[in-house]
């Protein structure tokens, strides 16, 4: 039997883990008044596992191996989810992200309204810097410009490298989601969320593939794993950088 825990069967909840393959999959063991064993994979990706009262430990082993490959997929499914962003307050000395450098936003009275990025630092001009809206609005408003041009051009680089495996990426839009980098609907549109833009090119670019896949392979089976290996064979260290590129300052 090859299922760990740190504590007896006991009745209350228990922290357990499988191996599958080279991957470790930890999980939460609840019990309950239910008849069936249910999984669930969680955004954060964590498992919990909901067994009948009294259920053999020998049985939810077994499950839990027939499920490893679903579990696994739903966690790579939800690791190209949108981490929380720190809330920002568009004030001197405040710490913004651009192609996954960091940049300090300095706020300066003058004539007209600029910004403007230099030596590690995003200037803004105004006539009124006490205008912490105005502010706000005028960067957001330049970021999403950045991300326009940026996204552009690696979009076009990406979409000329997957057309030599038979697929044509024609376009993407500019939506903001409130928690994905990217995605692609049913009909094959590509959206790219502008807030991609505080990444390296090369996570971007990661992005913009993920998304290209989807207009061949629509869920995140094997076959869709196989494809994303075949155009970008290391898309999990980009996706890694990627997660890592956005924790708090």
């Amino acid at each position: 039997m090859t299922l760990n825990g740190d504590s007896e069967h006991n009745g209350h909840a228990r922290r357990l883990s499988i191996q599958y393959g080279r991957k470790r999959i930890e999980y939460q063991l609840l019990y309950s008044a239910r008849k069936t064993l249910a999984i669930d994979v969680h955004p954060d990706l964590s498992v919990v596992v909901t067994a009948p009262k009294g259920a053999d430990d020998n049985a939810i082993d077994e499950k839990m191996h027939k499920r490893a490959a679903w579990i696994v997929q739903q966690q790579r499914f939800f690791e190209n989810y949108l981490p929380t962003i720190p809330p920002r307050r568009y004030v001197s000395g405040e710490s913004h992200r651009y192609l996954g450098r960091q940049y300090r936003l300095r706020v300066h009275q003058g004539d007209e309204e600029t910004v403007k990025m230099s030596r590690g630092q995003i200037n803004v001009t105004l006539v009124d810097p006490s205008k912490k809206t105005r502010i706000k609005t005028l960067v957001v408003s330049w970021f999403r410009k950045r991300a326009e041009a940026v996204f552009q051009e690696l979009f076009d680089d990406m979409a000329t490298k997957v057309e030599r495996h038979g697929i044509k990426a024609d376009r993407f839009e500019i939506r903001r989601m409130k928690n994905r980098w990217g995605s692609c609907t049913k009909e094959g549109h590509i959206l790219l969320n502008p807030d991609l833009v505080i990444a390296p090119k090369q996570c971007i670019e990661y992005v913009i593939v993920h998304e290209i896949c989807h207009l061949q392979e629509h869920n995140h089976g094997p076959g869709f794993y196989r494809l994303l290996k075949a155009l970008m064979p290391d898309w999990e260290k980009r996706r890694e950088r990627l997660n890592n590129c956005v924790s708090p300052s």
